[in-house]
Protein backbone atom coordinates (compact mmCIF):
# COMPACT_ATOMS: atom_id res chain seq x y z
CA UNK A 1 0.00 0.00 0.00
CA UNK A 2 1.67 3.45 -1.27
CA UNK A 3 1.54 6.27 1.41
CA UNK A 4 -1.15 8.23 0.03
CA UNK A 5 -3.31 4.66 0.37
CA UNK A 6 -2.69 4.28 3.19
CA UNK A 7 -3.38 7.76 4.37
CA UNK A 8 -6.58 7.51 3.09
CA UNK A 9 -7.14 4.19 4.94
CA UNK A 10 -6.56 5.95 7.94
CA UNK A 11 -8.32 8.61 7.44
CA UNK A 12 -11.41 6.28 7.12
CA UNK A 13 -10.99 4.78 9.60
CA UNK A 14 -10.41 7.47 11.62
CA UNK A 15 -14.22 8.64 10.43
CA UNK A 16 -15.60 5.82 11.25
CA UNK A 17 -14.55 5.83 14.77
CA UNK A 18 -15.48 9.06 15.40
CA UNK A 19 -18.92 8.68 13.95
CA UNK A 20 -20.25 6.92 17.04
CA UNK A 21 -18.77 9.50 19.47
CA UNK A 22 -20.25 12.59 17.46
CA UNK A 23 -23.43 10.30 18.02
CA UNK A 24 -23.14 9.85 21.75
CA UNK A 25 -22.51 13.49 22.25
CA UNK A 26 -25.29 14.57 20.14
CA UNK A 27 -27.45 12.70 21.91
CA UNK A 28 -26.56 14.41 25.51
CA UNK A 29 -26.64 18.13 23.47
CA UNK A 30 -27.91 19.07 19.96
CA UNK A 31 -24.65 20.33 18.01
CA UNK A 32 -24.27 22.99 15.24
CA UNK A 33 -22.52 21.45 12.24
CA UNK A 34 -19.45 23.88 12.35
CA UNK A 35 -19.01 23.14 16.34
CA UNK A 36 -18.85 19.45 15.10
CA UNK A 37 -16.44 19.55 12.76
CA UNK A 38 -14.30 22.04 15.13
CA UNK A 39 -14.26 19.31 17.53
CA UNK A 40 -13.40 16.19 15.38
CA UNK A 41 -10.39 18.15 14.44
CA UNK A 42 -9.57 18.82 17.83
CA UNK A 43 -10.38 14.66 18.72
CA UNK A 44 -6.89 11.86 18.77
CA UNK A 45 -7.36 8.32 18.25
CA UNK A 46 -5.21 6.33 21.05
CA UNK A 47 -4.34 2.53 20.40
CA UNK A 48 -2.78 1.34 23.95
CA UNK A 49 -2.30 -2.29 25.67
CA UNK A 50 -4.42 -4.03 28.71
CA UNK A 51 -2.86 -2.76 31.88
CA UNK A 52 -1.72 0.65 30.26
CA UNK A 53 -2.34 3.13 32.88
CA UNK A 54 -4.12 6.57 31.46
CA UNK A 55 -3.72 8.32 34.61
CA UNK A 56 -1.94 7.87 38.21
CA UNK A 57 -2.26 9.43 41.52
CA UNK A 58 -0.44 12.73 41.43
CA UNK A 59 -0.74 13.50 37.94
CA UNK A 60 -3.22 15.43 36.27
CA UNK A 61 -5.90 14.14 33.69
CA UNK A 62 -5.16 15.86 30.26
CA UNK A 63 -7.68 13.61 28.73
CA UNK A 64 -10.89 13.40 27.88
CA UNK A 65 -11.60 9.46 26.93
CA UNK A 66 -14.44 7.65 25.09
CA UNK A 67 -13.99 4.11 24.92
CA UNK A 68 -14.21 2.79 20.73
CA UNK A 69 -13.39 -0.49 22.05
CA UNK A 70 -12.02 -2.11 24.97
CA UNK A 71 -12.85 -1.41 28.53
CA UNK A 72 -11.12 0.84 31.80
CA UNK A 73 -11.53 1.12 35.67
CA UNK A 74 -10.95 4.08 37.80
CA UNK A 75 -9.81 2.75 41.22
CA UNK A 76 -7.63 4.32 43.95
CA UNK A 77 -5.24 1.99 46.74
CA UNK A 78 -6.06 1.80 50.54
CA UNK A 79 -3.65 -0.04 52.39
CA UNK A 80 -2.56 -1.95 49.51
CA UNK A 81 -5.99 -3.05 48.59
CA UNK A 82 -7.71 -1.70 45.55
CA UNK A 83 -11.20 0.06 45.67
CA UNK A 84 -12.53 0.69 42.23
CA UNK A 85 -14.78 3.80 41.73
CA UNK A 86 -16.32 3.03 38.16
CA UNK A 87 -15.91 0.81 34.97
CA UNK A 88 -16.20 2.48 31.42
CA UNK A 89 -16.94 0.63 28.76
CA UNK A 90 -17.50 0.28 25.15
CA UNK A 91 -19.35 3.95 24.64
CA UNK A 92 -18.77 5.55 28.13
CA UNK A 93 -16.34 8.54 28.94
CA UNK A 94 -13.22 7.67 30.97
CA UNK A 95 -11.07 10.15 32.93
CA UNK A 96 -10.10 11.03 36.23
CA UNK A 97 -13.27 13.05 36.83
CA UNK A 98 -12.48 15.54 39.59
CA UNK A 99 -8.85 15.85 38.21
CA UNK A 100 -9.89 16.73 34.51
CA UNK A 101 -12.86 19.41 35.43
CA UNK A 102 -9.96 20.97 38.32
CA UNK A 103 -7.03 20.76 36.86
CA UNK A 104 -6.00 19.02 39.85
CA UNK A 105 -3.70 16.30 40.45
CA UNK A 106 -5.62 12.66 40.57
CA UNK A 107 -6.01 10.47 43.58
CA UNK A 108 -7.10 7.96 41.05
CA UNK A 109 -5.33 5.40 38.74
CA UNK A 110 -7.22 4.81 35.69
CA UNK A 111 -6.49 1.89 33.75
CA UNK A 112 -7.04 -0.32 30.71
CA UNK A 113 -8.66 -3.48 31.74
CA UNK A 114 -8.46 -4.83 27.88
CA UNK A 115 -6.76 -3.96 24.65
CA UNK A 116 -8.35 -0.70 23.91
CA UNK A 117 -8.91 1.72 21.41
CA UNK A 118 -9.85 5.64 22.60
CA UNK A 119 -10.95 8.53 21.21
CA UNK A 120 -9.68 11.27 23.38
CA UNK A 121 -9.70 15.25 23.53
CA UNK A 122 -7.35 17.45 25.85
CA UNK A 123 -8.41 19.99 28.45
CA UNK A 124 -6.96 22.96 26.46
CA UNK A 125 -8.62 21.69 23.42
CA UNK A 126 -12.01 21.67 24.77
CA UNK A 127 -11.55 24.75 27.15
CA UNK A 128 -10.84 26.50 23.58
CA UNK A 129 -14.33 24.84 21.84
CA UNK A 130 -16.12 26.01 24.84
CA UNK A 131 -14.99 29.47 24.38
CA UNK A 132 -15.67 29.84 20.46
CA UNK A 133 -18.92 27.54 20.36
CA UNK A 134 -21.59 28.07 22.66
CA UNK A 135 -23.18 25.07 21.88
CA UNK A 136 -19.79 22.74 23.16
CA UNK A 137 -20.18 24.98 25.90
CA UNK A 138 -23.74 23.81 26.89
CA UNK A 139 -22.62 20.18 26.11
CA UNK A 140 -19.97 20.66 28.57
CA UNK A 141 -21.95 21.78 31.25
CA UNK A 142 -24.43 18.83 30.70
CA UNK A 143 -21.65 16.49 30.90
CA UNK A 144 -20.56 18.00 34.25
CA UNK A 145 -24.30 17.05 35.23
CA UNK A 146 -24.45 13.46 34.30
CA UNK A 147 -20.91 13.25 36.15
CA UNK A 148 -22.17 14.76 39.01
CA UNK A 149 -25.69 12.53 39.07
CA UNK A 150 -23.82 9.51 38.17
CA UNK A 151 -21.40 10.37 41.54
CA UNK A 152 -24.47 11.00 43.77
CA UNK A 153 -26.32 7.54 42.34
CA UNK A 154 -22.71 5.73 43.31
CA UNK A 155 -23.43 6.90 46.76
CA UNK A 156 -26.70 6.29 47.35
CA UNK A 157 -26.79 3.15 46.03
CA UNK A 158 -23.67 2.33 48.79
CA UNK A 159 -25.49 4.03 51.72
CA UNK A 160 -29.14 2.57 51.10
CA UNK A 161 -28.98 -0.31 48.65
CA UNK A 162 -28.93 -3.57 50.00
CA UNK A 163 -25.57 -5.95 48.43
CA UNK A 164 -28.07 -7.92 45.81
CA UNK A 165 -29.79 -4.73 44.84
CA UNK A 166 -26.26 -2.90 44.22
CA UNK A 167 -25.33 -6.36 42.43
CA UNK A 168 -29.11 -6.12 40.16
CA UNK A 169 -28.27 -2.66 39.07
CA UNK A 170 -24.57 -3.22 38.09
CA UNK A 171 -25.93 -5.79 35.69
CA UNK A 172 -28.44 -2.75 34.09
CA UNK A 173 -25.79 -0.38 34.34
CA UNK A 174 -23.05 -2.50 32.83
CA UNK A 175 -24.73 -5.46 30.65
CA UNK A 176 -21.85 -5.89 28.82
CA UNK A 177 -19.07 -5.93 31.52
CA UNK A 178 -20.24 -9.20 33.71
CA UNK A 179 -17.94 -11.09 31.66
CA UNK A 180 -15.47 -9.36 31.67
CA UNK A 181 -13.88 -8.96 34.96
CA UNK A 182 -13.05 -10.84 37.93
CA UNK A 183 -14.78 -11.68 40.53
CA UNK A 184 -12.66 -9.25 43.38
CA UNK A 185 -12.63 -6.36 40.75
CA UNK A 186 -16.79 -6.86 40.95
CA UNK A 187 -16.96 -7.47 44.68
CA UNK A 188 -14.62 -4.33 45.23
CA UNK A 189 -16.59 -2.21 43.21
CA UNK A 190 -20.10 -3.08 44.87
CA UNK A 191 -18.50 -2.36 48.33
CA UNK A 192 -18.45 -6.52 49.73
CA UNK A 193 -16.86 -9.65 49.99
CA UNK A 194 -16.00 -12.29 47.58
CA UNK A 195 -17.79 -14.38 49.36
CA UNK A 196 -20.75 -12.20 49.95
CA UNK A 197 -20.77 -11.62 46.20
CA UNK A 198 -20.49 -15.79 45.36
CA UNK A 199 -23.85 -15.98 47.15
CA UNK A 200 -25.73 -13.53 45.49
CA UNK A 201 -24.89 -14.82 42.21
CA UNK A 202 -25.49 -18.12 43.40
CA UNK A 203 -29.17 -17.59 43.63
CA UNK A 204 -30.03 -16.22 40.15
Amino acid sequence: MNDHLKDQFLKTIFNLKMENFIAYLKSISSLKEESTKDFFSKCQIFTFKKGHQLVKPGQVSQYLYFVKSGMGKVYYLKEEKELIDWFSDEGNLLTSVTSFLTHQPSRHFVQLMEDSVLIGISYRDLEELFSKHHDLERLGRQLCIMALVQLQDRVNAMQFQTAKERYDHFLVQFPNCINRISLGELASYLGMTQVTLSRIRGLK
